[in-house]
């Protein structure tokens, strides 16, 4: 099967994806194209065993530079080699300034790979390969007369110009894509955070998010902390650390209450510095949504620090996206709790209820309850003390059914138990506890009060819907009261 354009393993010679791959292309191309370019004059230079050799050398660097295109990858080992073919090419060439041709368009090929300082590492071995090889350039057959050294080490100083100037472009070049990929990264977690609303999806997208702005900024590294008296506690690290972190940074001394600003703070840390293991710019955000919590981030050089303020960018997206699913959250329960008691309402009740019966074969109960003489103490002692009673006996059905089990207040003095897996016999005995539970006393200013409760109970049969329920249900209540107080009624079909 083919490779994909721009993939892992797409042919060299494909012009790939990205800012910084499709230069790495260019360059392999033109620094071919100037060997290319030599051929001629490689076939009437010198000897003909020369001219062979020359050829072969430049061969050999084509198939290096070709190999450091495929792989993206400027080895130390290729270094050497390049500079020894190089020199070879210098002392079999005549003149040896052919070289030049191809070895400057090498310079700004290589620029483009690893770091800078692998890069001055290996202007310095190109220069001292051309030397060595200009020391050989009389041994060769075919070569009389002086050798022109001066043309040759002239030209030298400007490749350390040409690598300097030829890098610096390339630090533009990477500090512009790597934006470029941070940027993308900050888009799509935007996106994905417009739609979570559960806590942890949330913070799972924003671990996810800067793990990626990590990978795209070779050498930023992270971590979440809480502050403590002793230092900071660490809970994740994120990023180029070359050591792990301890699980507590001494020297690492943030507050305990960020300001109230929530703005990032410069500090400087050996501990970090250490297990990073070189010097950082280093800074602390506040967390807005967890006390005492904190982000630090931090980086080497000028092109990774630029990948800090995405970090915090993603870091306060998250934390805004933390706050509002809590609002919603609390809109929702809102929305569904009635406001006296704590219980469900009756929105929410029939919600459950229909999700119940959305399944032909799920079985459950639905049990009414109607509060006994509730309007004669609500009268008698007033409406305070009638939302006390109101809310005691809330209280107490919610402590008598599952946990799984909906208990609600539908409104007034009625309330309703949603019953999960249960038959008949059971959710009659349940009833019977919750009877039992109203018609304990009540405290009241006053003194205390008592009521009752007539409670009707409805079991799914087969086929029957949610409305069917409850409707028998209610049958069953008016039958409990007609009955007399305290009294439990299950429907017979």
């Amino acid at each position: 099967m083919a490779a994909t354009r721009g993939g892992p393993g797409r042919r060299w010679w494909a012009r790939p994806d990205g800012l910084v791959e499709q230069t790495r292309w260019l360059y392999c191309l033109l620094v071919l194209l100037s060997a290319v370019l030599l051929v001629p004059a490689i076939a009437h230079s010198g000897s003909a065993l020369a001219s062979a050799g020359f050829g072969t050398s430049v061969l050999l660097l084509a198939a290096l530079w070709v190999r450091r295109c495929a792989t993206r990858t400027a080895t130390p080992a290729g270094d050497l080699a390049e500079a020894a073919l190089l020199g070879a090419a210098v002392a079999l060439a005549s003149p040896p300034m052919l070289v030049f041709g191809f070895a400057f368009p090498a310079l700004w090929f290589r620029a483009v790979y690893g770091s800078s300082r692998r890069v001055l590492v290996h202007c310095a071995l190109v220069v001292a390969g051309i030397t060595g090889g200009l020391q050989l350039w009389h041994l060769v057959p075919g070569h009389d007369g002086a050798v022109p050294a001066a043309a040759v080490l002239g030209c030298l100083p400007l490749a350390f110009v040409t690598s300097v100037g030829a890098r610096h472009l390339a630090n533009a070049l990477f500090a512009r894509e790597q934006g470029q990929q941070r940027d993308a990264v900050l888009s799509e977690l935007g996106r994905d955070l417009f739609t979570a609303t559960d806590r942890q999806q949330i913070l799972d997208l924003g671990e996810r998010a800067a793990r990626d702005v990590s990978r795209v900024t070779p050498g930023l590294a992270s971590a979440l902390v809480d502050a403590t008296a002793d230092g900071a506690v660490v809970r994740i690290a994120i990023g180029a650390w070359e050591r792990e972190l301890p699980a507590v940074l001494p020297d690492v001394l943030l507050p305990e209450r960020p300001p109230a600003d929530a703005q990032p703070r410069a500090f400087s840390a050996p501990s970090l510095d250490a297990c990073a293991g070189r010097p950082g710019r280093w800074t602390a955000m506040p967390d807005p949504t967890r006390s005492g919590s904190w982000l630090i981030s931090g980086a080497p050089d000028r092109t990774a620090a630029e990948g800090v303020p995405a970090m915090h960018t993603a870091f306060t997206q998250v934390a805004l996206a933390l706050v509002t699913s809590e609002a919603h959250r609390a809109l929702r329960e809102q929305a569904c709790t009635d406001a006296l008691t704590g219980l469900a309402n009756r929105a929410a009740f029939t919600e459950a209820l229909q999700r119940a019966a959305s399944a032909p074969e799920t079985r459950f109960s639905v049990a009414f309850v109607d509060l006994d003489d509730f309007k004669r103490v609500n009268d008698a002692r007033g409406h305070a003390a009638g939302d006390e009673l109101l809310r005691t006996v809330a209280v107490r059905l919610r402590a008598a059914v599952r946990e799984a089990d909906v208990c609600a207040r539908l409104g007034g003095d009625e309330f309703a138990v949603l019953m999960h897996e249960t038959d008949g016999a059971n959710a009659g005995a349940l009833a019977q506890r919750l009877v039992a539970a109203v018609a304990e006393p009540v405290a009241l200013p006053g003194g205390p009060a008592q009521v009752g409760a007539s409670i009707g109970v409805a079991h799914r049969a087969s086929g029957e819907d949610a409305e069917q329920v409850v409707q028998h249900a209610d049958v069953s209540m008016y039958a409990a009261k007609a009955a007399g107080k305290n009294q439990v009624r299950v429907f017979a079909a």
